[in-house]
């Protein structure tokens, strides 16, 4: 009874291992796609700001 017991216990916590990896796996990928989408707006944002300028002295 006692073995199952602590076979159980390793089995749950294996379990919550590979959880553990899903959920870092996961929050990695998401950090990831969260700076590159900010680097894009960034960019996005500085290219808008020279085609203004750019479009200002073209208007002088």
């Amino acid at each position: 009874f006692v073995g199952s017991l602590e076979s159980m216990a390793k089995k749950r916590k294996s379990d919550v291992t590979g959880l553990d990896e899903l959920d870092r796996t996961m929050y990695a990928t998401f950090c990831s796609a969260a700076n590159s989408l900010s680097q894009l707006y960034t960019q996005a944002q500085s290219q808008q700001k020279l085609m203004f300028q750019a479009g200002e002295r073209h208007g002088m």
